[in-house]
């Protein structure tokens, strides 16, 4: 059975609330040093490895002025290097520097330790449940993703599906 548009609103309003709170919850103080969602540029260049920035900006579904932006405050910061692309010496390439692994460990380790104790009443079956089911919303909104890419012009990128922030 399909689901209803109120379902369908519902969900939307809670996963937007969701995203809210844990931003409010499990900050991690250097992250508010940072251009919102310049840790998640950092975890998603981690994961995909040197690349050059317009590649990166499909990964992350922005443009390439926006991830600009968070590219030049990252090199300034210390936490991504740029380097020539070997098989073009006309582009650069951007990959993570040993500082950006270190505050992606730190950010890594604080919202774990923010989320067990926000869920410090709730059971491990509980847990691997809301997992479970947010994993598949996930993968729904994924394919649904790549199989509008295939019939739309528009570029859409699953590499940023395995990151962790």
């Amino acid at each position: 059975m399909a689901v209803s548009p109120d379902t369908a609103q519902s969900l939307i309003k809670e996963l937007y609330l969701i995203g809210r709170a844990i931003r409010i919850t499990l900050l991690h103080p250097e992250e508010g040093q940072l251009l919102p969602g310049g840790v998640g540029v950092l975890g998603t260049l981690e994961t995909r490895g040197p690349c050059r920035q317009v590649d990166l900006a499909v990964d992350l579904c922005i443009s390439a002025s926006a991830l600009s932006r968070h590219v030049t405050e990252l090199v300034g910061a210390g936490y991504i290097s740029r380097h020539a692309d070997p098989s073009d010496g006309r582009a650069t390439l951007i990959q993570v520097t040993d500082a950006g692994r270190d505050l992606l460990g730190r950010v890594r380790t604080s919202r774990a330790r923010g989320l067990q104790t926000v869920l410090a009443d709730w059971s491990e079956d509980d847990a691997e449940l809301a997992c479970e089911s947010v994993r598949k919303l996930r993968n729904s909104l994924a394919a649904h993703a790549q199989r509008a890419a295939t019939t739309e012009p528009q570029p859409v990128s699953t590499e940023s599906q395995g990151v962790d922030v």
